[in-house]
């Protein structure tokens, strides 16, 4: 693992989330929670583009896959490191948002997070255009409604993030 990829699973184990890349909705957890990590602070250096399940970094795919494999094989390399207590303080802050143990509703809620907070971030729109931002995500198939933009939007403001 690089110091890169050595960070990324200290932020996952930080937040106590277990490291997992199996199935569809391990990838999106990982996607999701590393974007949002960003968004609160945590210097992690990937950079995000809108895909089919709103923000998406190719990057942090394959880093993924590689710290999956080298898990596998034994080889967690990011045993002996710590974050810098800023990054641990940061990760604190935002720690609540992944405490929902089932995996389905823990990555549709994170995936309408980190959509709503790309929105407004990168595609500037208005935090209090909640009809856009839903007309937004229905373009993308997305079956949030108005309420849930607005559940989340005040959430985000809730933890800092917006």
């Amino acid at each position: 693992m690089d110091r890169q990829q050595i960070s990324v699973k200290l932020t996952i184990d930080d937040l106590g989330l277990p490291f997992q890349t199996n199935y569809f909705e391990d990838r999106l957890i990982l996607q999701k929670t590393i974007y949002l990590a960003q968004a609160a602070g945590v210097n992690l250096g990937y950079y995000y583009q809108w895909y089919l399940y709103g923000p998406y970094s190719p990057s942090l795919t394959r880093d993924e896959y590689a710290i999956s494999t080298d898990i596998s094989a034994g080889l967690d390399e990011s045993e002996g490191w710590r974050l810098d207590n800023g990054s641990s303080q940061q990760l604190a802050e935002i720690r609540k948002i992944f405490t929902e143990t089932e995996r389905s509703k823990l990555a549709k809620k994170l995936e309408l997070l980190a959509s709503v907070h790309f929105l407004i971030d990168r595609s500037h729109i208005s935090r209090i255009d909640t009809k856009r931002i839903t007309k937004t995500l229905e373009r993308f198939n997305k079956d949030f409604e108005e309420k849930d933009v607005k559940e989340a939007i005040e959430e985000l403001r809730n933890y800092g993030l917006l």
